[in-house]
């Protein structure tokens, strides 16, 4: 886990690389838990960095079932499809954002997801209806089937 000292080691390596961070957010999301950009002016990339809280329990999970991918040639841990839809839809449930809802029905037509993992945290996260609303979607013969 990235915690504040932790961060404070790897900033000049950041630094180094040419790479913006945005320095007090990152010491809040690392002393509290949160997120923070990393950001490549020379290329224009942006990675979202997450730092977990021990006591949030999804954040813990989606830890635990992070993959191993290759995102532009470079292997790198990257969560669940399942996963990156209820944290979506957990951001979602205070700002009702369309975009979290789009990208949400765009993962769900093209990945295989576990329903039964979704089902089982929806309630503890408070998104069991928009859960049931995007897997109703995802059924239905206007998706393409």
């Amino acid at each position: 886990m990235l915690d504040t000292e932790g961060f404070d080691a790897v900033l000049p390596d950041l630094q180094a690389a040419n790479l913006y961070v945005p320095v007090e957010d990152a010491r809040r999301a690392a002393g509290a838990g949160g997120s923070f950009n990393v950001l490549d002016p020379d290329h224009g990339g942006k990675i979202d960095v997450f730092v977990n809280d021990p006591a949030d329990a999804f954040t813990s999970s989606r830890l635990e079932r992070r993959i191993l991918a290759e995102v532009f040639d470079v292997p790198c841990w990257v969560a669940t499809a399942e996963d990156v839809v209820l944290a979506k839809l957990r951001w979602r449930l205070t700002s009702r954002s369309e975009i979290q809802w789009r990208d949400c029905v765009e993962i769900a037509s093209v990945n295989d997801l576990d329903v039964a993992y979704l089902r089982r945290w929806a309630p503890e996260l408070g998104v069991t209806s928009d859960l049931a609303d995007l897997l109703a979607k995802d059924s239905s013969p206007s998706n393409g089937d």
